[in-house]
C-alpha cells in the first residue's frame, strides 16, 4: 500500500466507528436500554404479583413478593389500585416496544 493511501485509510476508518457509534449510540445508549429493560422486567413482575394478591382466592399462591423500587435509583415504584408506575429513562422506546400496555412510563393492573 503507497503512503498516501494508508493516510487516506486511517481517517476514513475512523469516521466510520464514529458514524456507526452514532447510528446505533454507543456503549451510553446501551446501557440506558439495558436499565429501562430491566426497569420493566421489575414492572411486570410486580404488577403480575399485585393481581394474583388481589384475587384473594385460597389457592393462588403469588410467590415472593417482587422488589417495589427501582434497582438502579432505589426510588421507590408508583404504585395505585390501577397502575403500578417507574421513570423510564427512554420512555418513547418502552412505548414504542409495549405499545398500549404502557401508558406514561405506567403498566395497569388488569
Amino acid at each position: 500500500m503507497t503512503r498516501f493511501t494508508s493516510k487516506l485509510l486511517v481517517p476514513f476508518t475512523l469516521l466510520m466507528i464514529a458514524a456507526g457509534l452514532w447510528q446505533v449510540g454507543g456503549p451510553g445508549q446501551a446501557r440506558m436500554e439495558q436499565r429501562d429493560d430491566r426497569r420493566m422486567q421489575d414492572l411486570q413482575n410486580l404488577a403480575a404479583y399485585l393481581i394474583c394478591d388481589a384475587r384473594e382466592a385460597p389457592q393462588a399462591h403469588c410467590g415472593t413478593q417482587p422488589r417495589q423500587t427501582d434497582r438502579f435509583t432505589q426510588e421507590p415504584f408508583t404504585i395505585s389500585e390501577t397502575q403500578v408506575c417507574a421513570n423510564f429513562e427512554q420512555p418513547e422506546r418502552i412505548a414504542e416496544l409495549f405499545g398500549a400496555q404502557v401508558s406514561n412510563g405506567c403498566l395497569a393492573l388488569k
